[in-house]
């Protein structure tokens, strides 16, 4: 069977670049292309040089390096984050890859160097990028149908239209009334703050203010944080966009701090915050 290098490089770079751009788009990172592009080279040139030269750690070393150069994470728990979803699409299209090359190929292939080599020209490349990001596509959309929600929340004269994420962890309730509690950003409420609060809402949480008329403080206490306050307050309704469901009996505990890294949601809930069994609701 002939190898041709350039072909095998191209393939690579094509492949490799769609793994970024899929964990890109899945994790919402905002990095250049060239960057994205960049990696994908490096990647495909540590590919060509494992088919002549045999190092034992080098697919790992290469990944590492792949991983920084395109995303250029700047925590080590972003980064093996980044790194883990890197490997699992990178074994999700490989198999898909594998599978499609089997088919075409009849079984015939072989392995040059640790590399596995067959006909399989750009065509099916792009096939198998194609169907590799479809899968995801698919599994996250069913994901994000549980672990992300947009509602509605309807305070006095104001209502916000909020997206927040599951947090199985938030058991937070309001201990006078023993209400689920959901946690949202103080800038994704900012006009009921402004009326409420003025500029006064860190004295209101540190006490040096009163509270407003309203409006209550919840104790909490988040991971690696000292003892804390929210600002809470009882929503007039809590409802889920597209549905008819209105949720009573919960809470909303306001923070000062960004909930999310990349502003992807603004509020948490629990696993009991928007339980029917829990919560009262109007259908």
């Amino acid at each position: 069977m002939t190898v041709y290098i350039d072909v095998i490089f191209i393939e690579n770079v094509i492949m490799n670049l769609s793994i970024i751009l899929s964990e890109a788009i899945i994790l919402k990172l905002n990095t250049t292309f060239f960057r994205k592009f960049l990696a994908g080279i490096i990647g495909s040139f540590f590919y060509i040089f494992q088919m002549f030269f045999q190092f034992t750690y080098l697919r790992f070393i290469t990944s590492i390096l792949v991983v920084w150069i395109a995303f250029k994470p700047n925590k080590i728990k972003i980064f093996l984050k980044e790194l883990i979803v890197f490997y699992f699409i990178t074994f999700l299209f490989g198999g898909i890859s594998f599978a499609i090359m089997n088919l075409k190929n009849n079984g015939v292939w072989k392995i040059d160097g640790g590399v596995l080599v067959g006909k399989f020209n750009l065509i099916f490349v792009f096939s198998s990028a194609f169907i590799g990001f479809a899968i995801l596509y698919f599994i996250l959309k069913e994901k994000s149908k549980h672990v992300f929600k947009k509602i509605i929340l309807g305070i006095n004269n104001f209502e916000f239209e909020i997206n927040v994420f599951l947090d199985t962890g938030n058991l937070l309730r309001e201990p006078y009334t023993d209400k689920p509690v959901i946690i949202v950003e103080k800038k994704a409420v900012k006009e009921l703050i402004c009326e409420k609060c003025g500029t006064n809402f860190e004295k209101i949480i540190e006490g040096k203010v009163s509270v407003p008329v309203g409006m209550f403080l919840i104790p909490y206490r988040s991971l690696g944080n000292s003892n804390s306050f929210l600002l809470g307050i009882k929503p007039t309704y809590v409802k889920e966009e597209n549905s008819k469901k209105v949720y009573k009996d919960v809470v909303i505990g306001i923070c000062s701090e960004n909930i999310s890294e990349n502003n992807q949601y603004s509020g948490i809930f629990g696993l009991e915050t928007l339980d029917e069994g829990v919560c009262s609701l109007w259908i």
